[in-house]
């Protein structure tokens, strides 16, 4: 049995930060004016841990995967969406970096503050432009290039946030057109550490 990841072990308390709520929502709202939502779409959310985002933009579309690696955070989603009565956002456990997502045809792929834990970034954004339908939206958060002490030492961090050139260049190469970058919220922690939605 695979032991229980830090994200896990956190997953009971992850919302007891006002600051992690207040993220969610800077992202969610900046999604939603940069993004044409539909009432109809189907919507993805990668990394969606207990669903933050996911909640933030679910009564604005048809339904919502929230897809996460960690049981834990699925888990906490789950007992939030079961409570708030809430039928049209189904979790998923998964890791776009082993394996492709078997469905596509979303209208909408979302992930915030995730792309920094993942050790192949190029491939992930590849995997997301193909569960998108022709024309479909791609919505990501994360940090702008910090010196690492952000999360100190953690083995589960492989990126200290990202330059947004290489970023932008990424998305061209999974075959992304108009890129735009904005930034969406600020957040200090030691430092100040911009938090940049791509």
């Amino acid at each position: 049995m695979k032991p229980a990841s830090r994200f896990d072990l956190s997953a009971a308390q992850w919302d007891n930060k006002p600051a992690r709520v207040d993220m969610a929502r800077a992202v969610g709202a900046a999604i939603v004016r940069a993004v044409p939502v539909q009432p109809h779409w189907r919507a993805l959310d990668c990394g969606a841990g207990t669903g933050l985002l996911t909640l933030d933009l679910q009564p604005r579309v048809a339904s919502m995967v929230a897809l996460d690696s960690s049981t834990g955070m699925l888990e906490k989603l789950a007992q939030k969406l079961a409570a708030a009565g809430i039928d049209n956002v189904c979790t998923c456990h998964s890791n776009l970096e082993a394996r492709s997502f078997p469905e596509a045809g979303f209208d909408l792929a979302v992930s915030s503050i995730t792309l920094h834990h993942i050790r192949d970034v190029p491939l992930v954004l590849e995997r997301l432009a193909a569960l998108l339908k022709p024309g479909g939206w791609l919505a990501v958060a994360d940090r702008d290039t910090e010196d690492g002490s952000f999360h100190g030492e953690v083995d589960d961090v492989f990126h200290h946030g990202f330059e947004r050139r290489q970023i932008a260049e990424w998305l061209a190469g999974a075959g992304f057109s108009q890129v735009s970058v904005q930034d969406v919220h600020s957040l200090v922690k030691r430092s100040m550490n911009r938090l940049t939605m791509r």
